[in-house]
């Protein structure tokens, strides 16, 4: 979590790099234990570096209807991934990429990926930097790497987008307890008893949490 004065001076930028220009390096697609023509879509929900040229990634993964991805973690050369399936045809892939170039050069400008979408031969990267400096340092690295990078937008990350230290505990329970399963395995009374809450307080916070969850899949989505 943020603290007040980190989010007032944290940026996000949503930047847009030529896939075509990554193809000597794996991939965290290529450790889908799947045939890539049964994928219809992947988008990284969030990635962080583990280390120097080290990287792990949460992937959502969308495949047609003719195939069946078994829940288990698959090793193989240069990392492994762990399926789990969300529902039909729809899945969360948690994939550790040991050889992953691009992770440690974000890491190494101070900045974290919060998400990666897919656009053909682009992808769109939702970065955050302690300030702007640090993502111009890693537009900077990137270029003097060879790679395109687009700028497509930016601005201040405040603390509207950040979950305060109660609603992330809330969300967390509530998740746990499964009130956002389907079907619901709780609901908001169980949920205020073993919190200690008042009902209009626990929703409240889960409905702000939403709130800026949303608005954050968002600025991945539209800048």
């Amino acid at each position: 979590m943020y603290t007040h004065s980190e989010a007032c001076r944290t940026h996000y930028y949503k930047l847009e790099l030529d896939r075509s220009e990554m193809k000597d390096q794996h991939n965290c697609k290529s450790f889908l234990p799947v045939d890539t023509a049964h994928v219809v879509s992947t988008d990284v929900i969030k990635c962080s570096s583990m280390g120097d040229g080290c990287g792990i990634s949460i992937m959502r993964v969308i495949t047609d209807s003719d195939i069946d991805i078994p829940e288990a973690t698959v090793s193989m050369n240069g990392g492994e991934c762990q399926i789990d399936k969300v529902s039909s045809n729809n899945y969360l892939a948690t994939i550790t990429n040991h050889s992953c170039r691009l992770c440690g050069l974000v890491s190494r400008c101070k900045c974290f990926l919060m998400s990666a979408i897919n656009k053909g031969d682009k992808v769109e990267w939702t970065v955050l930097g302690q300030d702007s400096s640090c993502v111009r340092e890693l537009v900077s690295e990137l270029r003097n790497k060879g790679y395109t990078v687009n700028l497509l937008a930016g601005g201040k990350y405040n603390e509207d987008m950040t979950l305060t230290s109660k609603e992330e505990k809330y969300l967390r329970i509530a998740f746990d307890q499964g009130y956002y399963d389907v079907p619901r395995r709780t609901d908001l009374d169980t949920l205020c008893e073993r919190i200690g809450c008042s009902k209009s307080t626990l929703n409240v916070s889960l409905r702000n949490a939403e709130r800026k969850i949303i608005r954050n899949y968002e600025i991945s989505k539209t800048g």
